[in-house]
């Protein structure tokens, strides 16, 4: 499967077919059963406070949303955590953006070990550079990104995703902004794409589906 084309199964906000073959959570907002992929995973702290599980792997009874933002929104404002806790916890009235920094944190994570492994490279010329050598395998682009330049990478036909602003990723690279990143193809040394890609498209769906 070519990665445009699991990109864009990402992007299908159709039914979740994957929940026949394995595991299903249920949002305690819409009542909608998908995949724990598909939601986020909330669990009460030591100090009764709801916090964001990303990753799913702290303790106790989790709490399963929709992976939107309006979904989260709604979770805080209509105090579905305690509903769901059975017990009076306490949803920051910013754990909306919360979630939205880390989900810019953990696909930045991910694209500072692309770096450090050697597999990829910021600044306009060095991605040109990658690309007409045929290395690239992805672009990221900070939300900056336009004019001549985002035209002349898009022509590339390669898979192409923004990332945060250009201070967030010029400080993957040591600098104090970047606009134009480039990853190297996958080689045995790590599956680098999917997950900036797929992080990348996650931040993004999150952000794009607020409720204002």
């Amino acid at each position: 499967m070519s990665l445009a084309l699991a990109m864009t199964r990402l992007d299908d906000h159709a039914p979740d077919s994957s929940a026949a073959a394995g595991p299903v959570r249920t949002c305690i907002v819409t009542g909608a059963e998908a995949s724990p992929e598909r939601m986020f995973r909330f669990v009460v702290g030591p100090e009764n406070e709801v916090v964001p599980d990303l990753a799913r792997r702290l303790p106790g009874r989790g709490m399963w949303v929709t992976a939107e933002r309006s979904a989260v929104e709604q979770a805080v404002a209509r105090k579905l955590f305690s509903k769901a806790a059975r017990a009076a916890v306490t949803a920051s009235p910013d754990l909306a953006d919360r979630v939205e920094r880390l989900l810019l944190e953990r696909a930045l994570e991910d694209l500072g070990r692309a770096r450090r492994a050697g597999r990829a490279v910021a600044g306009f010329v060095r991605v040109e550079q990658m690309v007409g050598q045929g290395r690239a395998g992805l672009l990221v682009v900070a939300a900056e990104a336009e004019g001549d330049g985002l035209v002349k990478l898009k022509a590339s036909g390669l898979p192409l995703e923004r990332l945060g602003d250009a201070a967030a990723l010029g400080g993957v690279f040591g600098r104090d902004q970047a606009v134009y990143v480039a990853v190297a193809r996958d080689d045995r040394s790590g599956q680098f794409i999917q997950r900036i890609a797929g992080g990348a498209a996650r931040w993004r769906r999150y952000r794009l589906n607020g409720a204002g």
